[in-house]
This record gives structure tokens, C-alpha cells and sequence, in this order.
């Protein structure tokens, strides 16, 4: 069975993470199946949206350490730039709105993956940990970038030298997801927001995420000069004469994507 598990259902690409007696470590097998599983959602047109979450009682605890990997220490940063960095980059900058359900435990690069999404939820019950100090590691998986651009310099660098775990309602509180919900409730509220996106604009949530990257960083001219290149195309798509048209008809936009 794959390591990442992929099911397209009513427009969604549901990927789920599928190590859970390692709490969906990320082992060479997990990070390979991922790879596969993000980029055939990204490249299958009948895919709108994509929900992300790990089985059993974890998300992912990070890397799975083994013999093998501190025998091949001096090799990890190339390891890492063909196996994690395309997928951390497929669905922070991909067209595809990605909706994250953190289900338990996100560790070390677990919570770089996570973030990755564009909206996560977490299950009350789950915490967040920057396990690396705890074992001697640096900073991955985007979590150098991800921490301090939501939840500010201060914070961000206290959780990656402390290591200390941050509970799923405090990082609602402190921006870095964007809700926490009931355990229970988790995955039906996950479905519900990816399908929704599913059925939404899709060429104005794929130039809207392209808006919100470039800008990160962006002097204010230069965010404009982009706001106006993806508006430009956002008008010329039939989405947005859709969605005109049902405004002024009182009646819900039917998108098609085009």
C-alpha cells in the first residue's frame, strides 16, 4: 500500500498521509509517495482543490530517523532538495487551494508541511512542535519562513530554540492556522472546506494565492503592478463574467474553472 494514499471525490484530491505506527514519520517512502501523490492532483484538471491529513492519531512527527540516515549525514541537504523541497513548493505555490487537517501531532518538519497549506485547521487535541533543538537539528521544511512570517519574530524564535509544544488553540490564537475545531468534528470540517473551494472560482483562487506569495515580500509599487496582471486575467475568464452575471441575478455563481 502507498505511503500517501491519494482519492479524488467530487473535485477534491484527498492525500493522506499513511505511516501512522511511526505517526506518519516522514520515511523515504512517505516523502517519494507524497511527491507522486501532489503531483498527479496538481496535473489532473478535473482536481479543484486538495485536503491534506495523516492516518491514525498523528499528522506527521517529521523525519524517521534511522542508522541509515546519520551513516549518510553529509547527503541530507541534497535528500531533502529532491524529495521535500518540491512538495513543500507544489502546494505553497501551486494553483490548487490546499486545506490541511492537522489530526494529532505535527513535529519538526511535520509542521513545515502543515503550514505548507493554505488554510489548516487542527483538531483541538493536536500541538504543534519545533522538535528540532530538541535533537540537535536545524530548521526544514520552510519552518524557518513559515514560523516568523505569521506568528512574528519574537514567538517564532522562542518555539524553535525552546522546542516546547504549542497547543491547537493557542496557535489559532496567534494566527499561525487558521482554526481549531473538535476532534470530531476535523475531518467533516476540512471536507466541507475543500469541497467548497472545489465548487468555487478556480482562476480566481489560483491568481489570488499567486497574489499573496509574490506580495510576502513585495514593495508596494511592485504589488500593485501584480494585482493588476492578475486582475487583467481574471477578467477575461468566463468565472468572473459568471459570477457578475449571478450577482446581478440574485442566484449562486455555477464556476467552471475556465
Amino acid at each position: 500500500m502507498p505511503a500517501a494514499l491519494l482519492e479524488r471525490r467530487d473535485g477534491v484530491a484527498v492525500i493522506t498521509l499513511n505511516n501512522p505506527e511511526q505517526y506518519n514519520a516522514l520515511s523515504f517512502e512517505v516523502m517519494r509517495d507524497l511527491d507522486q501523490a501532489t503531483a498527479e492532483a496538481f496535473a489532473d484538471a478535473g482536481v479543484r482543490a486538495i485536503l491534506l491529513t495523516g492516518s491514525g492519531k498523528g499528522f506527521c512527527s517529521g523525519a524517521q530517523f534511522g542508522g541509515e540516515v546519520f551513516d549518510t549525514g553529509a547527503a541530507i541537504g541534497g535528500r531533502m532538495r529532491q524529495h521535500l523541497h518540491p512538495i513543500i513548493e507544489r502546494l505553497r505555490g501551486g494553483r490548487l487551494p490546499v486545506v490541511v487537517a492537522v489530526n494529532g501531532p505535527a513535529a519538526g518538519a511535520g509542521v513545515g508541511l502543515a503550514l505548507a497549506g493554505d488554510v489548516v485547521l487542527a483538531g483541538r487535541s493536536a500541538r504543534f512542535i519545533l522538535s528540532f533543538a530538541r535533537l540537535g537539528a536545524a530548521l526544514d521544511a520552510g519552518t524557518s519562513l513559515f514560523l516568523q512570517r505569521s506568528i512574528g519574530v519574537a514567538r517564532a524564535r522562542a518555539l524553535a530554540l525552546t522546542a516546547e509544544p504549542l497547543p491547537a488553540e493557542t496557535a489559532a490564537e496567534w494566527g499561525l492556522i487558521w482554526r481549531c475545531v473538535d476532534d470530531d468534528a476535523l475531518a467533516d470540517e476540512a471536507w466541507r472546506l475543500a469541497r467548497h473551494f472545489a465548487h468555487g472560482p478556480a482562476i480566481s483562487i489560483g491568481l489570488i494565492k499567486a497574489q499573496l506569495e509574490a506580495a510576502w515580500d513585495a514593495p508596494l509599487p511592485a504589488a500593485l503592478d501584480h494585482e493588476a496582471d492578475m486582475q487583467t486575467l481574471a477578467f477575461m475568464s468566463e468565472d468572473l463574467k459568471e459570477g457578475a452575471r449571478a450577482f446581478v441575478e440574485k442566484r449562486a455563481p455555477a464556476f467552471k474553472g475556465r
